[in-house]
C-alpha cells in the first residue's frame, strides 16, 4: 500500500471515486469547493492510500483543513479534521492511522496548532483511542420544535401514537420597539466584519467567522443559506442571523448556521424573524450548535430552544481536539473554552 498527497483537481476524481463506491457520494462541484477553491491559501492536508491492485485507485483517504481560530486571545493556524474514510477491501490494516499520523506529522511541521472536530459514531473509537484525541463531548446540539408530529415521531413509545395527536405548530414571537431596520439577505461585506469583531471578543477559542470565511461558507455547492440582519440608524450591521432549510431527518429540518449579535435583545429579534420565515416554510423543527457559556445564548434561550436529548438526536456525532501546540493546551483541553455553531459542521 502507497500514499498519496492529494493536492490538485485531477486528483479530485479519485476521492470522488472513493466516496461513491463507499456509499458517499460526492460531486466533483463539491470536492472542488472544498478541496480547491478554498479561502485559505493555507491549503489542505489530504492524504490517500493507493492500492497498487488498482489503477491510481485510492483505497483510503485522511483530510484536515487549515483555518484561522482565536484561541487565548491570540490568531494561529488550526486545522478541522474532514474526510476519513477506509474501503471494506483495506480495513483492519492500519490504514487509518498511517494515514492521520503522516498528515498531523506534516501538520506539526508547519505549525498547525491542533486539529479539532466532529467524528461519527463509527469512527470516534479510532481518534480518541488511537490518535491521542482529548473528548469534549457532547456536541451542544439545541432544538426548536414548530411541528408536533415531528418530534413526537422521534420519540420512544409515543412515536406509535403520534399520528393520532394533534399536529401543534407553535412559535414564540418576540415583541419589540425599535427604530432599527430588519433586512434580509443582506450582503456579508465590511459591514459585518464590524460585528465580527466586536463579538469575537468574547469568544476564547473558536473558528475566525469574517467575511472572508462566511462568504466562501456560504457559497458551498448545492445549499440555500438565507441571513436576516438589523442595522442601526447609521446603517451599521448589529445582529445577523444566517440560516438554511433542508430535507433531512425525515421532514423539514431548520438550520441555525450562525447568530451573531451586540445586544441580547437585538440578537433574539433577529433569530426569532428567521424563525418565522423557517415556520413559514413549514419546517418541522429546527436545530443548532451552541453552548450554555456562549455569548449569544440568551437570544436562543428567549426563543424557547432546548437541549436536544442524545437519545433522538438524528446521528451519532462526537467533539474532540489533537493538540500540537502545547502552550494551548490548558484552553483547549476545556470545552468551556470553545465557541462552536453549524459553520463547524461540514455537513449542512
Amino acid at each position: 500500500m502507497n500514499n498519496k498527497w492529494i493536492d490538485n483537481e485531477q486528483d479530485l476524481e479519485l476521492v470522488k471515486q472513493l466516496f461513491n463506491n463507499n456509499d458517499s457520494p460526492r460531486t466533483l462541484q463539491h470536492l472542488k469547493w472544498q478541496y480547491i477553491d478554498s479561502y485559505c491559501q493555507e491549503g489542505r492536508l489530504v492524504l490517500g492510500g493507493i492500492d497498487p491492485t488498482l489503477l491510481k485507485g485510492l483505497t483510503g483517504i485522511y483530510a484536515i483543513f487549515q483555518n484561522r481560530f482565536i484561541s487565548d486571545n491570540q490568531k494561529v493556524t488550526a486545522s478541522q479534521s474532514l474526510d476519513t474514510l477506509v474501503a471494506p477491501e483495506a480495513r483492519g490494516q492500519g490504514l487509518f492511522n498511517k494515514l492521520a499520523s503522516q498528515v498531523y506529522d506534516e501538520a506539526k511541521n508547519r505549525g498547525i496548532a491542533f486539529v479539532y472536530g466532529f467524528p461519527n459514531g463509527n469512527s470516534a473509537h479510532g481518534f480518541f483511542n488511537k490518535l491521542d484525541w482529548i473528548n469534549l463531548d457532547p456536541i451542544p446540539f439545541l432544538v426548536l420544535p414548530l411541528r408536533s408530529h415531528y418530534i413526537l415521531s422521534k420519540m420512544p413509545i409515543i412515536n406509535k401514537v403520534s399520528n393520532l395527536l394533534p399536529n401543534i405548530t407553535y412559535l414564540k414571537k418576540i415583541k419589540y420597539q425599535t427604530s432599527f431596520d430588519i433586512v434580509e439577505n443582506i450582503p456579508i461585506d465590511s459591514n459585518y466584519d464590524q460585528l465580527w469583531t466586536a463579538f469575537s471578543k468574547k469568544i476564547n477559542t473558536g473558528l475566525i467567522r469574517d467575511a472572508k470565511y462566511v462568504n466562501w461558507r456560504l457559497s458551498r455547492p448545492g445549499e440555500d443559506y438565507q441571513n436576516v440582519a438589523i442595522l442601526d440608524n447609521k446603517g451599521e450591521m448589529q445582529a445577523i442571523c444566517i440560516y438554511s432549510l433542508k430535507e433531512k431527518h425525515g421532514g423539514l429540518i431548520g438550520y441555525i448556521m450562525e447568530l451573531i449579535y451586540l445586544d441580547d435583545k437585538l440578537g433574539s429579534i433577529a433569530l426569532n424573524k428567521a424563525l418565522q420565515n423557517l415556520k413559514d416554510s413549514h419546517c418541522d423543527a429546527v436545530l443548532a450548535w451552541n453552548f450554555n457559556h456562549s455569548p449569544n445564548h440568551a437570544a436562543y434561550k428567549a426563543n424557547g430552544f432546548l437541549p436536544l436529548p442524545e437519545k433522538i438526536r438524528p446521528i451519532e456525532l462526537h467533539f474532540g481536539v489533537r493538540i500540537f501546540n502545547e502552550n494551548l493546551r490548558e484552553t483547549l483541553s476545556d470545552r468551556n473554552k470553545w465557541y462552536l455553531s453549524y459553520f463547524d459542521s461540514d455537513t449542512v
